[in-house]
């Protein structure tokens, strides 16, 4: 069951490797792709997304370091998510749908809940996967794009595989790897913000002492940890507008580990807040973008979709960024366009 399913969106950002002009998806799929050179936008679309497809649907794209994979279970009769499957819409550039992705490399165990005599082990080569909802947009005429990642806890997600391989798969001979960086439509940032005050402050990282052996045996045991730190102003007035003043102030307060080494809160992984809307007594969270150097808010579903037993209605969630996509976010990427022309 999903703890408290989100959706992220990133921009996709082309890097050539040639600074005399900027190169747009098109252009990508001339040089990389092997598209004619006077190919139209809506061809230079499709190479892009069977380029994207292509692995996934024909085996797996594995991350070793976090041991997950992402692939597209093609049997309806294992998968009843497949006629959800990515497809694009090439008139508009993009590209939506369900995925498989989950974790591998561990030592589990298949049970049967009625049995417990009927069981397996998994093996490290099999993987244990979940449906995510992905939307992209490979525009052929732009440099820049954005995808929406669904994903269901810190624990349930493929967000970082799945940003890995984009990264990747827009890169070549003429191209570094293409960066991903978040990005949160302006309605969301600003639906909140009227009314709202900060209710708490959390730092989190992973700790690791550098401690000698110790005659403490649980000194040689806890040398690395997870530490989260929880701020609550006493002060309950503390406007949401004022949230980067405060981290300033809060940045310079030190922990100190068993080897006595200070690390300020600001080299802190993870910086979050939860906000309190006075109108309506709704709180939402919000995480620190280190990238445009301000706080935005999670995305949660809840309220938004149909959820099942914390699993999204992909048929709503597609619908819900559809909408977004052609009401908001492209007028936000691309105001060059005129955007009457989605309508």
């Amino acid at each position: 069951m999903a703890e408290n399913p989100k959706i992220e969106f990133f921009r996709i950002q082309l890097k050539p490797k040639s600074k005399k002009k900027e190169k747009t998806f098109r252009d990508f799929a001339i040089e990389e792709l092997r598209g004619d050179a006077g190919i139209n936008n809506d061809d230079a679309f499709k190479l892009c997304f069977n380029h994207f497809i292509s692995k996934i649907q024909i085996g797996h794209s594995k991350n070793p370091k976090h041991k997950k994979t992402i692939t597209i279970i093609s049997d309806p009769k294992t998968n009843p998510y497949y006629s959800l499957k990515p497809t694009p819409n090439i008139k508009k550039n993009f590209i939506s749908g369900v995925l498989n992705g989950g974790p591998y490399d561990k030592d589990a165990i298949v049970s049967n809940i009625a049995d417990k005599a009927d069981n397996a082990k998994l093996g490290r080569d099999k993987s244990i996967l979940l449906p995510y909802y992905v939307f992209i947009y490979l525009p052929s005429d732009h440099s820049e794009g954005f995808v929406a990642i669904h994903s269901n806890s810190v624990e349930e997600t493929v967000t970082h595989i799945l940003k890995r391989y984009i990264s990747s798969l827009f890169s070549g001979s003429g191209f570094f790897q293409a960066r991903l960086s978040p990005y949160v439509p302006q309605s969301f940032q600003d639906e909140f913000k009227d009314g709202a005050l900060i209710k708490n402050m959390s730092f989190s990282s992973t700790i690791i002492d550098r401690t000698t052996p110790s005659s403490k045996p649980i000194n040689n045991i806890l040398h690395e940890y997870d530490i989260n730190i929880q701020i609550t102003p006493k002060k309950s007035t503390i406007s949401i507008l004022d949230s980067s003043k405060l981290l300033n102030l809060i940045n310079k307060m030190v922990f100190t580990k068993n080897d006595n080494e200070e690390v300020e809160l600001k080299s802190f992984k993870k910086k979050r807040f939860t906000a309190k809307n006075q109108i309506t007594n709704k709180e939402k969270v919000f995480e620190w973008n280190s990238k445009d150097h301000s706080f935005q808010p999670t995305i949660y579903l809840n309220g938004r979709v149909k959820l099942n037993d914390g699993t999204p209605d992909f048929n709503d969630l597609n619908k819900l960024c559809i909408n977004l996509f052609e009401g908001e976010i492209i007028s936000e990427l691309r105001p060059d366009l005129n955007v009457s022309k989605f309508n």
